[in-house]
């Protein structure tokens, strides 16, 4: 991916069958395989944790991390596996919390989380607190794509301001999910807003506009302003 400090692609879905990600082993070698040609070194892919549609946790996404790492060692592709989670932030998500549930984790203790699709949770700056006095370090999942929060920056600007890291998803800024989302992507990053980049990738189509696009100049753009800590993890 040209640079070394995005080696680490920590936001993917390569667990086969956990989530609307890869469906089988085969696949999954196939992306890997092919992230490893575009310079990925470690991926720390997060599986969906929504009650009620992806019923995940260490039970669930651990036996499939191992068997995918055999898969991989077997096969020769020079990557290192890790897996943690993505949470949506819902009431399953404030149970584990309230029960000190262990939660997934990349990196130690940065925990990806994103926002529901239709609107922000009722209390997410008392979740985000509650998080970090757990001793966890959120990161909230491609906040580009809350288009909700496009006329809202300062929303951006004050989760970041209070330790929130922010990652957001490379094709945004492609045009990937649209011109708002790009924009959104843009402005994020010439903010100095952004923490992490990640791929995001569930899928071929996924794949195949990350393989298509030169990524360089917007990278440059991005690390001039930006301390993207991927390689930190």
């Amino acid at each position: 991916m040209h640079f070394d400090v995005l080696k680490h692609d920590i936001h993917s879905h390569l667990l086969p069958g956990l989530d609307d990600g890869v469906q089988d082993l085969e696949t999954a070698l196939a992306f890997i395989r092919q992230l490893s040609e575009l310079g990925y070194t470690h991926l720390t892919t997060t599986p969906h944790i929504m009650c009620g549609v992806y019923n995940n946790g260490a039970d669930t996404i651990n036996p499939k991390l191992d068997e995918v790492r055999e898969a991989v060692h077997r096969a020769g592709i020079p990557v290192e596996m890790d897996a943690g989670a993505e949470y949506l932030m819902d009431d399953y998500f404030e149970s584990l919390l309230e029960d000190r549930e262990p939660l997934m984790t990349i990196g130690g203790n940065h925990v990806l989380v994103e926002f529901s699709w239709v609107g922000m949770p009722a209390g997410f700056r008392e979740t985000f607190f509650r998080m970090k006095m757990a001793g966890y370090e959120p990161v909230l999942a491609h906040p580009e794509r809350y288009h909700y929060l496009h006329k809202d920056f300062d929303v951006y600007r004050e989760v970041h301001a209070t330790g929130v890291r922010l990652q957001a998803n490379l094709l945004s800024f492609t045009g990937y999910y649209g011109s708002r989302v790009q924009a959104a992507a843009q402005q994020l990053a010439e903010e100095g807003l952004l923490d992490f980049a990640g791929t995001d990738l569930h899928h071929q189509r996924h794949l195949q506009a990350l393989t298509q696009f030169n990524f360089r100049k917007v990278l440059e753009k991005m690390l001039a302003v930006n301390n993207l800590r991927n390689a930190l993890l």
